[in-house]
């Protein structure tokens, strides 16, 4: 071996590690004999004249990448006897196997020269204190280091090549599969029990509006929600991470996606850390529209992904309307200075939030400290609320009978989920049955199992039809004659249901979300304290108002107000609203 006469007597007295590490468990099992010539650098340690005992091989790291020294055990045991001068030499194959970084690299040979340790291949000694050694072994370093680049990048070139062909394939989304093994493009799951529970999901929030009513939904109609663990489907209760992540995925409305996110390694106080970041939309570097069927159109998903930020919380101008929430406040939301074009917040006072104001918190130029709005709920609510009623008269509404029609769909859908499951129930108890029949009756120990299974099987069938029995009696799915009588009367009586007791805050500020999509508001104090208020309905029309204002300590005073005109830029029909 070259380099034979750079060993001495006292580089012999310390310890020789022999450092063995392969990059995966896979290359482990499959690359042997790499294995098997790191572990015979012992033999050559003996052979050059360290004795047996002094011999100490580390095996600790196989299986493990050499891009960092976090997690090698092995490596951080060794380098700390190499700081302490313990070390005579250490063996590898390579430089690729002590480090695959030039930092880590560098590092081990400051470590080696201060210690008068050596370095050890198949080939060569080398003396990390001698010049011309440590600029070939600095060579090594960096070839190491740049081979690993060089590798992923092969490997990153082949997969956005067939990435931006729509061709890289990846692990399909709940609701989707591949048409076969080699097909790379997705279809609708064949089990109509996750089709149709993707699909609820997506018609729930679209009437419902936000993550928790959904949530909600699911959970009060005992409904479950699928995931996939590979090959596994497992059924469990809808969380707001699974929604979420349902609502917010392209996959769904037809679009294939690739590079939604980037890695990104940080310095957090002192540690290297990786972490994913995900990029917004319009610096996806691959996105193929109508790629795959759609169980949404586009405009959707994008008006999803809207309503979501908008239902998030936040102050300022640019501050989204937020999610409706419990409160006397109906305009919660909606509502913005004209002054400043900030969104106003609602704030409540008095003994169990018996008043309630909304107010903007920008200040305004000629009032320092003061805020811009601040306009007490009722002054706005009740003149706003009394429009809309007016407004929603019987030839403006929507054809009721589409109402009696859309609570059929949902009682159905419902329905149809139950029997679903019931039906994939009774299924896993049949084959349960198949497989206990087909068992042989003298192997008694896989016949208790699976006759312990069965019986596991039909107790949970039994279970379910006794709560779908119960579902059922408490749901009533089916509309009585007198169910649809009310329904139909719901134009002419819709003053009298928005003050029913049993309406809850909530509805009512959906339903004016639904007309309503923003209200600035101004206060004038010439001639006389009142409000202009505009009104911009989802339409586009715009109503103007004049509210007269009313002290705080005058509940019972009825609030006046001024329709000063609407104007319609968009075509109305007969049976649409402003």
């Amino acid at each position: 071996m070259i380099g034979n006469d750079k060993i001495r007597p006292e580089h012999r007295e310390r310890l020789a590690f022999v450092y063995a590490r392969q990059s995966t468990p896979a290359q482990v099992v499959q690359h042997r004999s790499s294995t098997e010539r790191q572990l015979g650098l012992a033999e050559q340690a003996i052979e050059l004249g360290w004795p047996r005992a002094q011999v100490v091989v580390v095996d600790d790291d196989l299986g493990r990448s050499g891009k960092t020294t976090d997690g090698r055990e092995g490596f951080q045991r060794m380098a700390a006897e190499m700081t302490m001068g313990r070390v005579g030499a250490v063996f590898s194959l390579d430089a690729s196997r002590l480090a695959r970084s030039s930092a880590d690299w560098h590092r081990l040979l400051e470590i080696a020269g201060l210690t008068r340790m050596l370095l050890v291949d198949e080939q060569t000694v080398y003396d990390p204190r001698d010049p011309n050694d440590r600029l070939v072994l600095g060579m090594k370093g960096t070839m190491a280091d740049f081979e690993l680049v060089w590798l992923r990048q092969r490997m990153e070139g082949g997969r956005w090549h067939l990435a931006r062909r729509g061709a890289y394939r990846r692990r399909p989304s709940i609701g989707y599969v591949y048409e076969d093994d080699e097909a790379t493009r997705f279809v609708f799951d064949p089990d109509e029990e996750i089709r149709r529970a993707v699909e609820l999901l997506f018609a729930r929030f679209r009437i419902a509006g936000t993550l928790a009513d959904v949530i909600k939904h699911f959970g009060a109609h005992g409904l479950r929600f699928p995931a996939r663990y590979g090959k596994r489907v497992e059924w469990a209760q809808l969380t707001h991470a699974r929604a979420y992540e349902v609502l917010t995925n392209p996959m769904y409305a037809g679009a294939y996606v690739f590079g939604r996110s980037r890695n990104e390694t940080v310095l957090d106080a002192g540690v290297r850390r990786r972490r994913v970041r995900r990029l917004p939309r319009s610096e996806w570097p691959v996105m193929i529209r109508d790629a795959h069927p759609a169980y949404v159109t586009w405009e959707e998903y994008l008006a999803n992904e809207k309503r979501m930020s908008e239902n998030s919380a936040g102050r300022g101008g640019d501050a989204p309307r937020g999610a409706i929430r419990e409160g006397r406040a109906l305009l919660q939301g909606m509502l913005l200075c004209d002054h400043c074009s900030s969104r106003l917040q609602v704030r409540y006072s008095g003994q169990n939030g018996r008043y309630a104001a909304y107010q903007c918190h920008k200040l305004a130029e000629s009032a320092m400290g003061d805020v811009c709005s601040h306009v007490y709920a009722r002054h706005l609510d009740e003149p706003i609320v009394d429009l809309v009623l007016g407004l929603l008269s019987h030839e403006k509404l929507l054809d009721a009978t589409r109402v009696i029609e859309i609570v059929d769909e949902q009682h159905a859908t419902l329905d149809r989920q139950w029997s679903l499951r019931l039906e994939r129930a009774r299924y896993d108890a049949k084959r349960a049955e198949r497989q206990y029949d087909a068992c042989e009756p003298d192997n008694r120990v896989v016949a208790r199992t699976l006759e312990k299974r069965w019986n596991e099987r039909l107790t949970e069938v039994e279970r379910l039809e006794r709560e779908y029995d119960e579902f059922k009696r408490a749901q009533r799915f089916e509309l009585s004659e007198l169910d649809r009588r009310r329904i139909l009367q719901l134009a002419a009586d819709l003053p009298r249901l928005w003050r029913a007791k049993t309406t809850e805050d909530r509805d009512r500020k959906l339903l004016l979300r639904l007309l309503i999509k923003d209200i600035s508001v101004r206060a004038v104090e010439v001639p006389r304290p009142t409000l202009r208020v505009k009104l911009l309905w989802h339409t586009h029309a715009v109503s103007e108002l004049e509210i007269d204002r009313l002290g705080r300590g005058a509940p019972g005073r009825k609030v006046t107000y001024r329709v000063l005109g609407t104007t319609a830029p968009v075509a109305k029909t007969n049976n649409q609203s402003p």
